[in-house]
């Protein structure tokens, strides 16, 4: 009898890992549009109420990561409004910046950069939907 067994150590030693992925969550590929308003930054706290046009770069059930025209300070709390196209209406969700970096390497004066936030739950956001909206994605 062929023992189909696989143990979780081995499994793990032989998927493919990507140096620096602190990745929790599968990634859904997007170019939607999103606003986000700065709620707190103690490191820039002139940007607190400032609201910024930036587009999706990819998606997932925990996290965003978007392109924007101004860098976004790490630990700033941000509101979001997430419109995507393969759904009516728009998700509005609050996160927490967990990196900003220019889009081009060593030229942090080119204009754009990419912003990584880490979603919250919280009572008055969308995040159930965002969640069951990815769980479906995934699913297909």
């Amino acid at each position: 009898m062929a023992n189909n067994i696989i143990q979780f150590g081995e499994a793990r030693s032989k998927a493919p890992m990507r140096a620096n992925d602190n990745r929790v969550h599968p990634r859904l590929v997007s170019d939607d549009r999103l606003f986000t308003q700065v709620v707190l930054s103690a490191e820039e706290p002139e940007l607190v109420g400032t609201t910024l046009s930036c587009t999706a770069v990819n998606l997932s059930i925990g996290g965003i990561q978007f392109r924007t025209d101004s860098p976004v300070p790490t630990g700033s709390l941000l509101d979001l409004w997430v419109d995507v196209s393969s759904r009516p209406g728009k998700f509005f969700l609050a996160g927490e910046v967990r990196w900003s970096r220019p889009t081009e390497v060593g030229a942090p004066d080119n204009g754009q950069w990419f912003v990584g936030v880490q979603l919250k739950s919280g009572a008055a956001t969308d995040i159930v939907d965002w969640r069951e909206f990815h769980a479906n994605s995934y699913a297909r």
